[in-house]
């Protein structure tokens, strides 16, 4: 079965023609980020009330920045934010987040970071000459990213799992997802995890 015929996978869009980005409704869908013609993946899922209610009270300005391991992250964070109900629901859904990318990308250390934003970070549309990026956008409008054409953009939807292979990753140099920062001064809870 194609990636494309199974039920829990969407196609959004090519960057260029020989680019894909993939949608879904289960974590399965990550793994199609080793497909060579795709430069995108994202996993739909359903917030967590708990988490939302936590995030919606984060004030922290400075991000939160770490390099850390699977095993380590829940210790590695958990001091650095406050005491509130939610705050185990996040620091578990982090650990598994930071579980899964290791698999995935098969590396021990993570560069976490984890910041509240009240303006767009990065506004402007532009690829990452990194091998690939998780983004979870917790609170607020997720990551936009251009499809066949400048005029198709497609949005990251709250607590969703998102790959983006950046011109890092071999054979990927010009295809690069094109990405963007919504232009949005809505508050926004962002993870991003980088392999190390």
């Amino acid at each position: 079965m194609s990636a494309l015929s199974s039920p829990a996978l969407t196609a959004f869009s090519a960057f260029q023609p020989i680019s894909r980005q993939l949608a879904g409704d289960a974590p399965e869908v990550l793994t199609q980020i080793f497909a060579p013609d795709v430069n995108l993946v994202s996993w739909q899922r359903p917030a967590d009330p708990a988490i939302s209610a936590y995030c919606s009270q984060l004030a922290f300005a400075m991000p939160l920045k770490r390099i850390v391991t699977a095993a380590t992250v829940h210790t590695d964070i958990a001091a650095a934010l406050p005491d509130a109900p939610g705050k185990a629901e996040l620091l578990a859904d982090i650990a598994l987040l930071c579980e899964m990318f290791s698999c995935l990308m098969d590396c021990q250390q993570l560069g976490l970071r984890l910041e509240t934003l009240s303006k767009p970070m990065c506004p402007k549309f532009h690829t990452d000459h990194l091998v690939c990026r998780l983004v979870c956008t917790y609170q607020g409008p997720g990551t936009e990213w251009q499809g066949a054409s400048q005029e198709q953009q497609h949005q990251a939807t709250p607590f969703a799992i998102t790959l983006l292979k950046g011109s890092g990753w071999v054979g990927n140099e010009k295809q690069a997802i094109v990405h963007r920062s919504p232009p949005s001064d809505l508050p926004r809870v962002l993870l991003t995890l980088d392999p190390m």
